[in-house]
Parts: structure tokens; sequence; C-alpha cells
């Protein structure tokens, strides 16, 4: 933040700039830590590999991801992106009806914990799925693979969705 106000008083708005967007990205990987602290422990029967799991930051590209890993032979992760631009295409697939009407059939609009999400079928093969669920301004996703619809859905409504998405107001 000196950094910023020393080049913003220089005159030097580019320098300021960055020196912004460097302490706001620590901000998101301080805010990131808490969040994995909010992970279980274990999804069903899978048992986190990665016990402190992930924080990591991508300046500008992808925002802060936070990331635990689970399972061994089967494996799933669940994973928060804080500040993720892909953010805003969600949420207009989510919001618009005409979107999610002729999108892809293995695709469709869910609510878990009262936030809505997109719930992606990955393989017909496997049964692999995906939800995307946006909280504030950050995309948590869970991925269960060989599972059923409402089996992921089951899994999704146990998480402290509500604790995740009071963390990032």
């Amino acid at each position: 933040m000196l950094t910023a106000k020393s080049s913003y008083q220089q005159g030097n708005l580019q320098d300021a700039h960055f020196a912004l967007q460097q302490a706001m990205q620590e901000l998101d990987i301080a805010l990131g830590k808490e969040i994995l602290k909010l992970f279980p422990a274990s999804i069903d029967s899978l048992t986190s590999t990665d016990r402190e799991g992930q924080v990591s930051g991508s300046h500008q590209l992808a925002g802060v991801t936070v990331l635990r890993n689970y399972g061994t032979a089967k494996q799933a992760n669940l994973t928060v992106v804080i500040n993720s631009p892909l953010l805003q295409t969600l949420n207009a697939f989510i919001a618009s009806p005409l979107m999610a009407g002729f999108s892809d059939p293995n695709q469709k609009v869910v609510k878990v914990a009262g936030y809505k999400g997109r719930l992606i079928k990955d393989n017909e093969a496997t049964n692999s799925y995906k939800l995307e669920l946006p909280l504030n301004n950050a995309l948590l996703t869970l991925e269960l693979p060989q599972v059923s619809e409402s089996y992921i859905l089951e899994q999704a409504n146990k998480l402290p969705i509500n604790k995740i998405a009071n963390l990032l107001q």
C-alpha cells in the first residue's frame, strides 16, 4: 500500500495500479487460507490427501485458487477461485433461461444451500459430475467421479457453503 501511495503521489499511475493489484492479491490469499480452514477433512468416504490444502494466486488471470484433493484410487476435489474472471460467464448462464435452455444436455442449473449453480455431467461412461457454484465474488467447484447426480448434490449440501459465502462478503 505504501508503494501504491508513493507511486500515486509521484504521478506514476501504472506503478500505483500494479501495487494495488498486488495488495489485493495478498488479501485474497489471506482470505483463501481462511476458507481452506472450512474445507472438510473428508467428503463422504474420501479422505483428504493433502491435509494442508493449497492456496495459490495468479495475478489477473485466474484469481486466487483454494484447493483440496480427496481420495487416492477414486479422486475428488473441492476448489474455490476468488475473483475469477470465469464467474461472469457462469452467472450469465445461470441467470438466462435462454442460455440454459439451449445449452449442452449434460448441463443444468441446480440450487445448493440457497445458491444457484451449474451441474455438469462430464462423461456418460464414468458418471463424473462437476458442480460450479458462484458465491459472491468467487466460484466453488466440487468434482466427484463415478457418482450419481443426487449423490453429488447430497455431498455439496453437506459443505459449509454459507460459512464460505459469509467470508467472501
